[in-house]
Parts: C-alpha cells; sequence; structure tokens
C-alpha cells in the first residue's frame, strides 16, 4: 500500500531531488548550461539538509509531545 505523501517527513527532499533530476534531464536536451545545473544541484543540497534539520529537530518534539 502507498503512504500518504502529505504525512511522510522527507518529502520536500523527495519533491527537491526529483525537480533537480526532471530539470537537468530537460536542460541537457534542450540547452546545456552546466552552471545552472551546479545551481539547481546546490539548490538540491541545501533543501535536503534543511529537510533532515527539520525531520531530526521534529522528531524529539513529537515524543516530548506524546508523553
Amino acid at each position: 500500500m502507498l503512504c500518504n505523501n502529505k504525512e511522510h517527513s522527507w518529502r520536500f527532499a523527495i519533491g527537491g531531488w526529483g525537480a533537480f533530476v526532471v530539470a537537468a534531464i530537460l536542460f541537457l536536451i534542450f540547452d546545456y548550461d552546466i552552471y545552472l545545473m551546479l545551481g539547481l544541484l546546490t539548490a538540491a543540497i541545501i533543501l535536503t539538509i534543511g529537510n533532515a534539520i527539520y525531520v531530526f529537530y521534529k522528531k524529539p518534539n513529537s515524543r516530548a509531545e506524546k508523553k
């Protein structure tokens, strides 16, 4: 069964990497610009780091709320 995507804690990172892959493929096909692809890669990495901080910050807080 599929899980609910709105409750998935890594949904922003998955979406960011998916957008990077799609954009990189489209830029390779239509307009090869290495600096734009590096910018998209940097944005995906920053989004993943931010999401990791959010996930690790939220887990201890959610455990404290359950007690």
